[in-house]
């Protein structure tokens, strides 16, 4: 009789495809079965929790919650489970995201962080190389009736902002006693934030990285946006305008500083089937399996070397290779157990900023009350 795993990932082409032929190659080689659950977007930005942990054995989930499953012991060390790993075998710190609190809580499984995306067959320009370049050429789109594209609806405003802080030299705290801001640099970032949104399509506050992603493909009017997670499956043929991906345009003039974004693949506390569960994680440890696992099925794996003139590429117009400078010089996010939620709270805030709804000086100090009140649960 098969073993049958049940796992948790989430519902886009990017991740189910990898993971479905995960599930085939675990069938293949060992006679498991692994069912897999899909969850939305926001679920797997939110909803990691005790109640997820325990009704699933495999789950697919990002590197901020890696405090409260090292404090509620939601999943199980790998560290104790597989081989040594190396982090220079890994896209940036796609590795080191998974470490906490002494212990590796998941397998990289998807390189990613933001990124410019642009319609070539729309943009007869060279993409932007600072924030400054992205404003000016919002102010040119809307003489020919084009758009630039921002997608802010939470968290992926915050995350933005985040991204230029780091990128202007002062990121966020990563520890919760700490001072979380430079102000005046949250100052400026906030203002650069706000004038390139005030040029963005508006509906982007209502999209995420994946709505806007489908917008930029389906509509000829949107044809550029500076920052959003790539899905670079948006890249590929069979897409009615193929996206181009390039490096992130910050404002000091670099791709420094975006937040580090991608998944993990760990096993739970109450999987049924450690060694099984075990053996499925750790043949995607090797950067051949994540090419034909993850690459081949409209992934993006998170093997170093895949992100640099490999062969596969090619399915994508080259986007990995296009940007893997920025993934490289991704900022890691906070860790600690209370993070998820001032990033939730904090994603509504920055919502409300650029609606006009709090100004500036509100916005920061509403973003400080918060980061202390979470901070004290970590």
């Amino acid at each position: 009789m098969s073993v049958v795993l049940r796992g948790l990932n989430w519902g886009h082409r990017r991740a189910t495809g990898p993971m479905d032929a995960l599930a085939a190659l675990a069938r293949e080689r060992w006679g498991v079965d692994v069912a897999w659950d899909t969850q939305s977007l926001a679920g797997f930005e939110h909803g990691l929790s005790a109640e997820v942990a325990d009704r699933y054995d495999l789950v697919v989930y990002d590197h901020p919650f890696c405090g409260v499953v090292a404090a509620h012991g939601l999943m199980l060390p790998l560290d104790t489970l597989l081989p040594p790993l190396r982090d220079e075998d890994f896209i940036g710190a796609s590795l080191g995201s998974y470490r906490w609190a002494g212990h590796l809580w998941a397998l990289p499984v998807d390189g990613a962080t933001q990124c410019a995306l642009a319609r070539p067959d729309r943009l007869h320009a060279p993409l932007p190389a600072s924030w400054d370049e992205v404003l000016a050429l919002g102010r040119t789109l809307r003489t020919r009736d084009q758009w630039l594209g921002l997608a802010t609806l939470s968290p992926h405003g915050i995350l933005v902002l985040l991204a230029l802080c780091a990128n202007l030299g002062h990121p966020l705290a990563t520890e919760p006693g700490a001072e979380p801001f430079d102000r005046p640099t949250l100052n400026h970032a906030a203002d650069l934030l706000k004038a390139v949104a005030a040029v963005a399509r508006p509906d982007g506050a209502r999209m995420n990285a994946i709505d806007l992603h489908a917008a930029m493909v389906a509509d000829d009017d949107l044809v550029y946006t500076p920052a959003a997670y790539a899905y670079l499956t948006y890249g590929e043929a069979d897409q009615r305008r193929p996206l181009q991906f390039g490096g992130f345009p910050g404002p000091r003039g670099t791709v420094d500083g975006t937040v580090l974004g991608g998944t993990g693949l760990g096993i739970t506390r109450s999987c049924r089937d450690v060694p099984a569960a075990s053996r499925i994680v750790a043949a995607l440890a090797d950067e051949d399996a994540q090419r034909e696992v993850v690459m081949r099925h409209h992934g993006q794996p998170a093997a170093a070397r895949a992100w640099k003139g490999c062969a596969d590429d090619a399915l994508f117009q080259g986007a990995h290779a296009a940007i893997a400078n920025t993934v490289e010089r991704a900022w890691m996010r906070p860790r600690f157990a209370g993070y998820i939620g001032w990033q939730a709270e904090a994603g509504t805030l920055v919502e409300r900023f650029l609606a006009g709804e709090l100004g500036r000086d509100a916005l920061v100090a509403a973003l400080e009350v918060a980061w202390w009140r979470h901070g004290r649960g970590a």
